[in-house]
Parts: structure tokens; sequence; C-alpha cells
């Protein structure tokens, strides 16, 4: 009987030595696993050194989430930012600013002229559906949106959109409404369509309210926005490698590494990077501006073009190289599609402020573009730094709201939003105000 309990103690001792050795392996993996992660999300010198982790925390990876987002928003608390601003861009919540004497009133909202011209866009993402979306999902929903000129006199918010340069007689307009310019094109482009462009100083004085792609905006609309994940989908996802979170990783191209859609030929700098990049590296250039792939992405901005999903890196080439000014080319045929934006277009600053930590390489930090091309060819020989441009995807996700592509617009619902969280106070746009959105010789490069 004796030698029984001998031989069963020494088994669990046994048992409890194992034990005890998978526990001490899965914590030494745990920290090498927390430093690998502030190595390619981004965290500074100064975030890591008044880092609160604990090893001995029963969660580390929520730590290590909360550290990371905490140091993307870091960088934003400098900027000026509406309340809806605030909400979008700086991680606060919408409660702060609800105001109970709004919850019982419906605000009417008018869009001048050319709403038939942006209703399949904004309302019906240019679906085949007519439906209007424009607020579903949306977290406000007291707004009714009229195109008739008849509710001047009775709307809370008027629309303009600049690029067409048509306006209300200002002279009609009541004490109490917003008037709102909408503008979703850089200033070198905001009154493209315009018979007449006028000039700012033409428009002083007119405007409570801008409505453009740029953070700073009292009706922010951008393209597509940085969001942090739930803390519990975070923690799911580090039990998945880099590659499982790439979109449409087994379909990737070792044999064209780079590609970009455009139909917009005019574009001087933009088509001359090109040539000079594709001498140094095979580039598709799908689309309008192509010698050979004109129909590969038919209904460009209607419907989804499968072929952009086939490349590791992307070309975010704007049409303008102004301050915020990112659209669908990064957020959708970059992030959405799997690759790394190859940026040019706002700066370095705007874009490790807007963007994902350690998710793009930008034109600004090489000196020619046979230099890009020999960074983006190094990557793709070196698959485990090239998968650092991905790690991102553990903590942060890319909303796309321009309404192309079967995304969905969300300029509508900001509107409603706007009303409802914005500050209450009136304020009136002169032409330094202007300028400071519109004026392409102090917003661009």
């Amino acid at each position: 009987m004796h030698i029984f309990k001998r031989i069963f103690n020494n088994k669990r001792l046994s048992i409890n030595k194992f034990i005890a050795l998978v526990g001490f392996c899965a914590f030494l993996l745990l920290v090498y696993q927390y430093d690998f992660y502030r190595e390619t999300t981004g965290l500074s010198q100064d975030s890591r050194k008044n880092s609160k982790f604990n090893v001995w925390n029963s969660f580390p990876e929520v730590q290590l989430h909360r550290e990371v987002i905490n140091s993307f928003y870091e960088k934003r608390q400098t900027w000026r930012t509406s309340n809806l601003g605030s909400v979008l861009f700086k991680n606060v919540e919408s409660d702060a600013f609800i105001k109970e004497y709004n919850k019982n009133r419906t605000f009417v909202i008018l869009i001048w002229k050319y709403w038939d011209w942006l209703q399949n866009r904004h309302l019906y993402s240019f679906g085949t559906t007519r439906v209007d979306v424009s607020l579903v999902g949306c977290s406000v929903k007291n707004c009714r949106f009229t195109k008739n000129e008849q509710d001047l006199k009775i709307a809370d918010a008027v629309v303009v959109h600049l690029q067409h340069g048509q306006f209300p007689d200002s002279r009609k307009r009541t004490s109490h409404q917003k008037w709102v310019f909408l503008s979703d094109e850089s200033p070198r482009n905001t009154f493209s369509l315009a018979k007449r462009q006028p000039k700012l100083q033409e428009l002083s004085q007119v405007f409570n309210w801008s409505m453009t792609y740029r953070s700073d905006s009292d009706v922010p609309v951008p393209y597509g926005r940085t969001q942090p994940l739930p803390e519990a989908l975070s923690v799911e996802l580090t039990k998945k490698t880099t590659i499982d979170l790439i979109p449409n990783w087994n379909k990737k191209r070792r044999d064209v590494l780079a590609a970009i859609l455009i139909s917009n030929c005019a574009v001087s700098h933009r088509m001359a990077y090109i040539k000079e990049l594709r001498k140094h590296l095979d580039v598709d250039v799908h689309g309008r501006c192509s010698e050979n792939l004109k129909n590969s992405c038919p209904g460009h901005f209607r419907s989804d073009c499968p072929i952009i999903s086939e490349y590791l890196f992307y070309l975010v080439l704007e049409n303008s190289m102004c301050r915020e000014y990112l659209t669908e080319k990064a957020f959708y045929h970059a992030y959405y599609k799997g690759a790394i934006p190859v940026i040019m277009g706002p700066s370095i600053e705007d874009c490790e402020q807007l963007l994902p930590p350690n998710s793009f390489l930008h034109v600004d930090n090489y000196a020619t573009p046979r230099d890009l091309a020999e960074e983006i060819t190094r990557l793709s020989n070196d698959i485990p730094r090239l998968l650092t441009f991905h790690e991102w995807r553990r903590h942060f996700e890319i909303l796309n709201e321009h309404g192309y592509f079967g995304s969905k617009s969300r300029h509508y619902c900001r509107l409603c939003e706007a009303l409802n969280y914005n500050d209450a106070a009136v304020k009136v746009y002169d032409e330094d105000d202007l300028k400071n959105f519109l004026d392409p010789s102090l917003v661009c490069r």
C-alpha cells in the first residue's frame, strides 16, 4: 500500500513540475509577444517608459491594446475639432454632447440645388435600389432632408455644394439657420464644375459651418477613418497569425508588386512620377490612363474592381497634395484590399496622425522614385518585415465612408449628428476662415 502511495505522489510531483514548466514558457511567450507588438505598432519610447503594463496582469493583451490605442490618440490631443470631430477623431463618447432639448425636435436640412446630383452617392451609395439609407446606422435620426427650395425659410441647415458654385440669396436667410459649405474636393478643385469661380471675399460672412474631409471641419466627412477595435476582438485576434489578418493575402502576386487605378490623366505630377517609377519597378496601371488595362475596372466608383486585390502595394497618388486630403485610394484600394499604401498627397505628419501606425510608405521619405522602387522590392523579398506593416490590424480597423464601390456614405448622418452634438453658439466664416479651408496657396504644396 505504501509503495502505491509513493508512486502516486511521484507522478503527481512530475505532473506539477510539467505544469509549472508550461506556465513559465507561456509567460516568456507573452513577454516576447508584448515587446514585438510594441516594436511593430509604433509606440514611442516615452510611452514605453511610462507603460503601466504588468507581466502578472491576467490579460496582458488588453493592456497592450489600450497602450497602442492611447499612443495613437495622444497625437490628436492638440487638434482643434468640433464636438462631432471629437467623437470621430479623438475617441470621445457622443453621450458627452447629447442635449436634452434636441431629443424631441426634428431638424430640417435643405440640400441646395444639387439634391439629384448628390443622392446617388450619399443616399443610395450608387446602388440600383432606390432606398434612402442616409440615417441607417446613424447615432441620431431626428432629421428630415429636403430639396424643396420653398423650405429655405424653415430649414435649420442649408447645405451648399461648392463644386457647382451656385448659392442661395443670403438675404433670405433666417437668424437661426446654419449655412454649411460642402466640399469633398481638394482646394485646387473646389469649384471645378462652376461656370464662374467666386472670389472667397464674396462668400465672407455667408457660411456658419464647414463640411469637408478635414478633421477640423464643423461637420467632418472624411473618405475614411482609423478606428480602434473593441478590446474583446483585439484579444481574439492575438490567436491569429498576421497573414490571417490581411485581406486577399493568398491572391497577392509576386511578379508585379504595385498597382494604381487612375482615370484622370491630366495631373502632370502624378503621371510623371508613375512614368519614372516604372523604369525601376513593374507597376500595373488600371483605368482610363492605362496603355493596355483600360477596361480592367469597369464601373469605376459604382462597383468594386476585384483585380486591385492582387497587389502587395497600392499607389495612393492623390490629384493634389493638400492638408489631410486622403481619398478612397488609401482607405479602399489599399487598406481594404490588403495592400500597403504608397502615398503622395498630404504630408507625412498628416498621414501619421490619420492612418494606422507603421502602415504605409510615403514618397517624401525617398529621394527619388528609384529609391522607392528599391524599398518596395526589398520589402517584397523580406516577408517578416513586410508583415510588420500589417500588425496594426490587431488593434485598428479602417472605415470606408465615401459611398463609392458599395461602401456607405456618412455625409447626411454627419449633418444630423452635427446639429445634435455641436455647440449652438453663433459662428460665421470670414474671408480668412474660408482661406484656411479653400485657398490652395495656404493648405497645398
